[in-house]
């Protein structure tokens, strides 16, 4: 019936012209038109009546097909706009790689949530892949999309009509479980989707593998659109800080240190803006002669209100929310400057995040930087972890050899602790290792770790690269290195970082001749601040 009705309004015009004819028809035989027009044209037959009237008939004829042809072409018109207004509509609530919904349409569906139901109430969920970046590098962003769509589909597969799955954006993606589920059934649906994600992804003989983090918050009605997706997040967030592969739920001690975290982020950002973040520089010493060769920058932050907040704590949030590369650069031009007056022997080492290394003018700012400060090139040292060059290998050996040219020299950062390989030592201008500290630290208790370091030294002589060990917090750490002829090592059994004012004090006193003095624990210990 309904198919009745468009079909009748699509041809209404046809309709009107059709009635208004017979209309006309029926009324002129009804008052004899057609007699009387033709006595009269019989007895006018000087106006040529009949000639006027068959022109007028043509007239009617031609109108009525030009009304005809015009309407059909009206009809198109609003179809054509009907069917971009619907493309248009799909396209603004809809992902245009996966076809889910997206945020837009998340939040409406949301809003618009039924109160009733035999539920524990509104429960959303959500979720991002983990090793997806690790996906696009490596194997380009065709592989990355498919793995989005996959993913999408293996979702979809787990649940139920009246549930709706979104992606938000890049790989995150939300689900709006419906009102009548409880936590149970969110728990249960959490653990199948961990395992769904987790499944490897077989493409043109390729295999990809990603994972999944899920966070699950439980909301009143009334908190269904404003709250929802940010309890989700911070329990995602709960999530991957318990290692990743596991789903959280959102609670209220969550929200206290996700409060936290917001305040923390918001201090980083000011005291990044404003050089806060100072360098500290922790000695490296010859094992062999005692004599002072340099320091590694290490950054602290020492808050007016906080206190000193720990390293570890704000350089992840500084990765997290994209600081990491404005900390790292004022890191560097802070120790450069209070370094260049220091003995031109002593070199300073200064670790470049992945972000820093990943930037396209690495080299011209760190040239830059040099000139600014008038520090001496050969004088610095850049570490770099494995991770930092394996995203674009070919990329990463370019911009070592302009570095290298420079006359800086360059060390591969926490050896042994990563996936390390001996052809990235081949191929890689690199002029020396950092072996972790994790296999020095009670190395004399552990003959495995013994066995590892002795090898990585015996790997490093044979390719002339310089050793430097950190970790040394001991005697007895310092004692297998010097007999494995160990070059140099760092540690809290030479000194603990410190303020580049305690290094100039030191190097005007104990360390005027750049020999170490024998270590005195409660000297130093008093001396210098413990610095995380």
């Amino acid at each position: 019936m309904s198919s009745f009705f468009s079909k009748l309004k699509e041809n209404w015009v046809y309709l009107l012209i059709v009635a208004g004819t017979a209309l006309t028809f029926a009324i002129s035989v009804e008052v004899d038109a057609f007699d009387a027009f033709y006595e009269f044209s019989r007895s006018h037959e000087d106006w040529e009546l009949d000639e006027l009237a068959i022109l007028v008939l043509n007239l009617a004829v031609g109108m009525c097909i030009a009304l005809i042809v015009r309407s059909r072409q009206l009809v198109t018109v609003v179809k054509e706009r009907d069917q971009a207004e619907k493309a248009a509509q799909r396209f603004a609530c809809h992902d245009a790689l996966t076809g889910l919904p997206n945020r837009r349409a998340f939040t409406d569906r949301l809003a618009n949530l039924d109160c009733q139901g035999d539920g524990d109430g509104f429960i959303v969920m959500m979720m991002d892949l983990d090793r997806f970046k690790a996906v696009n590098d490596i194997h380009g962003h065709a592989y990355g999309d498919l793995v989005l769509t996959e993913t999408a589909a293996r979702l979809q597969a787990e649940l139920v009509e009246a549930d709706m799955v979104a992606r938000l954006g890049g790989d995150e993606f939300a689900i709006a479980l419906c009102t009548c589920s409880t936590t149970e059934r969110a728990e249960d649906l959490a653990a199948r989707l961990l395992v769904a994600i987790s499944q490897p992804i077989i493409a043109d003989g390729t295999k990809l593998s990603v994972g999944t983090s899920i966070g699950l918050a439980l909301l009143a009605p009334e908190h269904a659109t404003e709250d929802a997706l940010r309890f989700a997040d911070q329990a995602l967030y709960s999530a991957k800080k318990s290692g990743r592969g596991t789903f959280a739920w959102f609670d209220a001690e969550l929200e206290e240190k996700t409060r936290e975290r917001r305040a923390l982020e918001a201090d980083l950002k000011e005291a990044v803006a404003k050089d806060q973040i100072a360098p500290f520089f922790q000695p490296v010493f010859d094992i062999t002669t005692d004599r002072l060769c340099g320091f590694e920058v290490l950054a602290r932050w020492t808050h007016d209100r906080r206190g000193v907040v720990p390293p570890d704590v704000f350089i992840e949030i500084a990765e997290d929310v994209g600081l990491i590369a404005p900390l790292g650069w004022s890191v560097l031009r802070q120790s450069l400057i209070a370094a260049q007056g220091w003995d031109p022997t002593l070199r300073l080492a200064v670790n470049l995040s992945p972000t820093q290394f990943r930037d396209g003018h690495l080299v011209e700012r760190i040239k830059e930087t040099l000139e600014e400060t008038g520090f001496d090139p050969k004088r610095l040292e850049i570490e770099l972890t494995e991770t930092a060059i394996m995203t674009d290998f070919a990329a990463a050996q370019a911009a070592l050899s302009e570095l290298r040219a420079l006359g800086i020299t360059l060390a591969l950062d926490d050896f042994g602790a990563g996936f390390s390989s001996l052809s990235n030592l081949r191929q890689l201008p690199f002029d020396g290792i950092k072996i972790d500290g994790s296999f020095i630290s009670d190395i004399q208790k552990s003959p495995e770790n013994q066995r590892i370091v002795s090898g990585i030294l015996a790997l490093a002589h044979g390719l002339d690269l310089a050793v430097t060990a950190e970790g040394v917090e001991s005697d007895g750490d310092l004692g297998f290195l010097q007999s494995v002829n160990c070059e140099m090592g760092q540690g809290y059994h030479f000194a603990r970082p410190m303020s580049g004012e305690d290094v100039e004090w030191m190097l005007e006193t104990k360390w005027s001749s750049l020999l170490r003095e024998p270590r005195d624990p409660a000297q130093t210990q008093d001396h210098f601040p413990k610095a995380g």
